[in-house]
């Protein structure tokens, strides 16, 4: 199953929002994150808050859980808790870049949590989709909307690090979290790229200019 999580970054842009099917997912409105729903008419299955900013608004039926603000885990991390616990195996996170940057990074120690969960956390917006991976995987060419394509070692290097497909290949490459390695690739011919590595994190970024 799918969840979506509405997060409370700005948004400017909801066009590329057209391709997803909400009413085929979990829809969780993380606090903030309910003014995107709200511009977008999508009724969420369920709203968890902080604070009574929305109480008025939120449609009756709306399942809400509302908590204090002091807290431990951050809105977003409530929303990927409560997502993992319906049992999605996927996680589509809007309104989660381009904000304040500390949560922002949060954002990206969620990837992480929700990867050691056997979850895949996926943030987007309309010139960015980042996501980590900790087996090998392909990429298709028809599912990478984005013209550039980049991989980061995550919290540790990433051991016999190959790329097949792509306009820069690589083999047996070590990669370090503090050195830029392999990043602004593209896909050329191929329709498909083959992204293997041994052992590590990778963080995945498909992106466009602004």
């Amino acid at each position: 199953m799918k969840a979506i999580i509405f997060s409370s970054a700005a948004v400017t842009d909801y066009s590329y929002l057209e391709e997803h099917d909400f009413g085929e997912s979990l829809v969780i409105c993380a606090d903030g994150g309910y003014k995107h729903a709200r511009h977008l008419g999508i009724v969420p299955d369920i709203f968890l808050g902080d604070n009574d900013s929305f109480a008025a608004e939120i449609p009756d039926g709306v399942e809400r859980v509302i908590y204090p603000p002091e807290k431990d885990k951050t809105d977003t991390n409530i929303a990927v808790d409560y997502a993992i616990g319906r049992g999605a195996d996927e996680i589509v996170l809007i309104g989660g870049i381009g904000g304040r940057i500390d949560q922002e990074f949060t954002h990206f120690c969620l990837m992480e949590y929700a990867l050691k969960r056997g979850v895949r956390l996926k943030m987007i917006d309309d010139i960015n989709e980042i996501w980590m991976e900790s087996e090998p995987f392909t990429l298709k060419k028809s599912d990478c909307r984005k013209k550039y394509v980049s991989f980061f070692a995550y919290g540790g290097s990433v051991e016999n690090f190959s790329v097949k497909g792509l306009k820069y290949e690589a083999e047996g490459m070590s990669l370090d979290p503090g050195l830029v390695q392999a990043s602004s690739n593209e896909f050329a011919e191929a329709e498909t790229a083959e992204i293997g590595f041994d052992s590590g994190t990778v963080l995945v970024m498909l992106c466009d200019d602004r």
